[in-house]
């Protein structure tokens, strides 16, 4: 009995106790099999490298935590991390094993020394060669090498856009923003009350002057006001503002102040990259166009409208029980607007800027094309989306 009991504490000692590794197969975009990975979990490909979280057996012993792979499957950074995120650029922030701060690593997993910060930002593909750092709350900013360029000693945005960054003393006697340059130079100087933190948008942000809302050009310049309430935001040349109380009352202007989309809306969401706006009145959403024109009509509770992103737009129904939203009815619309029969499909997934959205059909996974045809069969227990050409499923 007492070899037995020596015998069963070896094996949980030298076994992962909580979760096991699961066989995932890496497919291309015809279906076929590129390679297969044991991992508890795994993550999209981006920029090159999938995290995968697995255990791992290193002399004699589990190791589990989070590591790459590259698109041959190969384990380039080992799974040995307690935290990480995707390579969204060519840099990530980890974790290490007992260790209380963030460490910079490069896509070799090559240690790039900075200070020990708890918090940080990220690098992206559009800002590879600067990132927020963070030290008793306050942001700065590390460049590549990991040497901190800007002091920690700002509030405001993370993220520069037309190569500025909307920020505030955090120690100030009075909160007011400027932007400042990726130099760590201020070219409009910290004088607004209020600013639009995301920053400037096609040369353009939202700033307060003398009580109201104004746009700026990336010297100062104010270059629009209006008559018509607050600016929200700007896209395609059309100004989104409110007017009402409660901050009701949305619609939109030109740059002549005129008022090209009524104000009559309780809430919008300004303009995408396709054109579209979600509107809300009397507590149900829509979709119109830049001309205002009422595309998906005002009858749904919630709307994700992304055709570019998504492959679709779709619309959840009102409903009197909390359902999941898989589960919620929904309609479905192509680009133009047109109704898409979904009733053989369980649910429908976003494509995810891929060419396949993943569908549940039998409770089993696929993929769809843009055109709701069906290119992969549903045959899988869980897939994950395309990226970079690439999708792993679970049989």
């Amino acid at each position: 009995m007492r070899n037995l009991l020596i015998i069963l504490l070896l094996c949980f000692s030298t076994s992962p106790v909580w979760s096991k590794n699961k066989l995932w197969t890496c497919i291309n975009e015809k279906g076929q099999t590129v390679f297969t990975i044991e991992a508890i979990r795994v993550y999209e490909f981006q920029n090159g490298l999938a995290r995968v979280y697995k255990n791992t057996l290193v002399n004699n012993a589990w190791v589990t935590g989070y590591g790459f792979i590259n698109k041959k499957g190969e384990v380039v950074i080992p799974c040995d991390l307690d935290k990480a995120y995707d390579f969204l650029g060519d840099y990530i922030w980890v974790k290490m094993a007992n260790q209380d701060y963030f460490t910079l690593i490069d896509k070799k997993g090559t240690i790039i020394p900075t200070k020990q910060y708890k918090k940080v930002g990220k690098f992206y593909k559009s800002q590879n060669e600067i990132c927020a750092v963070y030290e008793n709350a306050k942001m700065g900013f590390i460049d590549q090498t990991g040497k901190e360029i800007v002091p920690c000693k700002y509030l405001g945005s993370s993220y520069f856009s037309n190569g500025l960054v909307c920020l505030t003393l955090y120690d100030g006697t009075e909160e007011k923003y400027g932007f400042m340059n990726k130099n760590g130079k201020f070219v409009i100087p910290m004088k607004y009350k209020q600013a639009g933190t995301s920053s400037f948008y096609n040369g353009r942000a939202r700033v307060k002057v003398d009580g109201k809302t104004v746009l700026i050009d990336t010297t100062g310049k104010v270059v629009f006001k209006t008559l018509h309430g607050n600016i929200q935001g700007v896209y395609n040349n059309l100004v989104c503002t409110f007017k009402g109380k409660n901050r009701t009352g949305w619609g939109w202007v030109n740059f002549k102040d005129e008022v090209v989309i009524p104000q009559i809306y309780d809430h919008a969401v300004n303009f995408n990259d396709d054109g579209l706006a979600i509107v809300e009145l009397n507590d149900l959403v829509g979709v119109i166009d830049t001309t205002g024109k009422v595309v998906i009509p005002l009858k749904y509770k919630t709307i994700y409208c992304d055709i570019t992103k998504d492959g679709f737009i779709m619309c959840v129904l009102p409903s009197t029980t909390n359902e999941s939203l898989m589960n919620a009815k929904k309609d479905y619309f192509n680009a133009n607007f047109e109704p898409i029969n979904t009733s053989k499909y369980q649910y429908v997934m976003h494509a995810n800027h891929s060419v396949y959205m993943p569908f549940k059909q039998n409770d089993k996974w696929g993929f769809l094309n843009k055109s709701f045809e069906i290119i992969i069969p549903a045959q899988y227990k869980k897939v994950k989306k395309f990226t970079e050409g690439l999708a792993f499923v679970l049989n």
